[in-house]
């Protein structure tokens, strides 16, 4: 029985250690650069967001509070709030670098972004 707990506890050991391994890490400061394609918002913009445990942790600073994650498969999704609104974006990780879409139902615009890992 103590044979059969421990070859338990060692393989669900290694499928946590493999699964682990698996996760890749997309973590760090990435430049963000977007435009406006419909909407009265900025046609371009540029900023930054920490990436902390895949998790979109700060957007420029602290300019903006953000929330967000990238998952095992490099879809990423945000939401950055601020004084004057809030937008949502949404894309996909490739490597070092992401691209996607944003919208923003609080100013009524939406467009596409791209980033790139510093570092």
């Amino acid at each position: 029985m103590r044979v059969l707990i421990l070859s338990g506890l060692f393989l669900a050991a290694v499928a946590t250690a493999a699964l682990s391994a698996a996760t890749p890490s997309h973590d760090g400061l990435w430049t963000v650069e977007g435009t406006t394609d419909v909407g009265p918002c900025s046609k371009t913009f540029a900023g930054e967001v920490k990436v902390q445990n895949n998790d979109i942790v700060e957007a420029s600073g602290g300019v903006a509070q953000a929330i967000g994650s990238i998952d095992n498969s490099g879809a990423v999704w945000a939401r950055l709030t601020a004084d004057i609104g809030m937008a949502r974006g949404s894309g996909r990780v490739h490597g070092a670098t992401a691209s996607g879409a944003w919208s923003s139902n609080t100013a009524y615009c939406g467009g596409r972004w791209n980033a790139k890992r510093k570092g």
